[in-house]
């Protein structure tokens, strides 16, 4: 009884754990090529549930994924500029500083955000397509409307779900205009899906 408890819980947690190294890669790669403050984005705001052999494709480095994820995490911290006033990428640069003092100041920034803000991208399936995969296009489209559209609520909880079954994609967002959950295919490109994305931000956002 004992040896099956344990093995329960390795199967629950061995999973979960691979997850966070995935994750942890992924944080590392992007602040190598890219910045600090989207390590930290992608580290501390964004949760990616993918496949592993998903996870492969997106961490090779062959492939345009992981630029294109640094360029999402940026659109992530120009909405969190608009929402709190500070330019985390401007402050890890200025002069003022040593590098590591400019480090700690956004890294205490960011985990003062996360109360604010999380995006949460679940994939279905263990595969994904190399560098054109639908969930890259809605997480784009999604970051790309939270930077130009940011919620009056002063803060956003986002989920995509990306299914096969899904047709299109579909929006809800919550009653306080805070909580944006979005359902889309996985597999099938529907004809103008963008607007099903930016318009319900238009809507919720205080720029209409």
């Amino acid at each position: 009884m004992q040896y099956r408890l344990i093995a329960a819980i390795a199967a629950l947690v061995i999973p979960t754990l691979a997850v966070a190294d995935r994750q942890a890669d992924l944080a590392f790669e992007v602040q190598q090529g890219s910045s600090f403050t989207k390590g930290e984005v992608i580290t501390k705001l964004v949760t990616l549930q993918l496949g592993e052999k998903c996870w492969d494709k997106v961490l090779d480095k062959k492939h345009a994924t992981l630029l294109r994820i640094g360029g999402y995490a940026g659109a992530i911290a120009a909405y969190a500029k608009q929402v709190t006033g500070d330019d985390w990428p401007a402050i890890e640069s200025q002069s003022a500083n040593s590098k590591e003092k400019n480090r700690e100041l956004v890294a205490k920034m960011v985990d003062d955000f996360k109360p604010k803000f999380h995006l949460t991208v679940k994939v279905e399936g263990d595969d994904c397509e190399k560098d054109s995969a639908l969930w890259t296009k809605y997480l784009s489209q999604t970051t790309e409307a939270l930077a130009k559209y940011p919620p009056k609520a002063g803060k956003a909880f986002i989920t995509i779900n990306v299914t096969a079954k899904a047709k299109g994609v579909k929006t809800v967002v919550s009653k306080d205009g805070a909580t944006f959950t979005i359902t889309g295919a996985r597999d099938i490109e529907a004809s103008g899906w963008p607007n099903e994305i930016s318009n319900p931000f238009l809507r919720a956002s205080s720029k209409k």
